[in-house]
């Protein structure tokens, strides 16, 4: 390629960049009171549509 130096170049310029920018460590989060709650009713909200309609599919197919 014409080009290879600097497309070589700019890789390694994009790996120490996200080296940089990824190399911070995580901190555990303490959560409040009722957080785990928020956290089961909120996935209940998400899913339940789905489930409910899995369930009405296996419902309509056993019927037949």
């Amino acid at each position: 390629m014409i080009f290879q130096k600097k497309l070589n170049a700019t890789i390694d310029w994009l790996k120490e960049k996200s080296k940089l920018e990824f190399n911070i460590e995580e901190e555990h989060i303490k959560l409040e009171k009722n957080d785990m709650l928020a956290l089961f009713l909120s996935a209940l909200l998400v899913f339940s549509p789905f489930l409910l309609v899995l369930i009405g599919i296996l419902f309509w197919s056993y019927s037949f």
